[in-house]
């Protein structure tokens, strides 16, 4: 009993000197600059701890607005680093933390693009994602957030590991996966075999009946729901079904352990 008493006290005593301390003022610091770009110009951003959001307007400069925020004082705000790189057809926009906390400062990120520029990976490990109106097959990822994205043109993908996906208004999609929570997909197009796939959640698509596919869909606990496409059907059960549309062809894989899912026609 008196070595568990000593564990404990050793435990606490860790615990105290990590925190102790530690807590200061709530403190926050702006960054807003702007960057010249052409029709040739990728854009890549990512954050560590924050949201993203991208948008177009009607401009000629890329601009970054950004919130950097810390419970720890300015000392620790100081150890956060937004770093541009300005390629010859590039604009790469990385935020980067010098210091060694569990808790992390964060930073949430508002952009705004001409329409000529390509955006093409935005990541976040701990934030939201939200993409509208721009070009560039976009390769969103967050570790525990949701990714919305809309009106691109483009072939987008996305990756959560907590939140939901939200894909609509696009030329087409690549793999969509989340670890928690439902995903809602528009699929005018798709390139390949891909997956749309949550551990736990529904799963609503609504597909373009024109295209060629092979559709396999399952759950392990909940219903599959058809509605308005031809769909042959090689196999129909309650929680798997396979199918072919027009003259089948590449898979789009739609599958979820824990929720129900929804087949519809896209109307265009």
């Amino acid at each position: 009993m008196k070595k568990q008493y000593i564990v404990i006290g050793v435990v606490v005593l860790f615990l105290v000197s990590i925190f102790s301390g530690c807590f200061g003022p709530k403190t926050t610091e702006y960054f807003d600059e702007e960057y010249e770009v052409d029709e040739n110009t990728v854009l890549n951003v990512a954050t560590i701890n924050g949201q993203i959001e991208i948008k177009t307007y009607d401009g000629d400069t890329v601009l970054v607005n950004a919130i950097k925020k810390t419970s720890f004082g300015q000392e620790e705000l100081d150890k956060i680093e937004i770093n541009v790189i300005e390629g010859e057809n590039e604009l790469e926009i990385e935020v980067e933390y010098l210091g060694q906390r569990l808790t992390t400062p964060s930073v949430d990120m508002n952009i705004k693009i001409p329409e000529k520029v390509t955006v093409d990976s935005v990541t976040t490990s701990n934030g939201a994602i939200q993409i509208s109106g721009v070009k560039g097959d976009v390769n969103a990822k967050s570790s525990n957030g949701a990714i919305i994205i809309e009106d691109v043109s483009g072939y987008v993908s996305a990756t959560t590991s907590n939140g939901r996906i939200e894909v609509k208004e696009t030329t087409g999609i690549k793999n969509l996966e989340s670890s928690n929570l439902g995903i809602f997909a528009e699929v005018n197009d798709f390139k390949g075999n891909i997956s749309i796939s949550t551990s736990n959640g529904g799963i609503t698509v609504y597909i373009n009946s024109s295209l060629n596919a092979n559709i396999e869909m399952s759950t392990s606990n909940g219903q599959i729901t058809i509605s308005g496409l031809s769909l042959n059907l090689t196999t129909s059960e309650e929680k798997y079904k396979v199918g072919k549309l027009g003259e089948g062809g590449n898979t789009i894989d739609i599958q979820t352990s824990n929720g129900n899912i929804n087949l519809y026609k896209l109307e265009n």
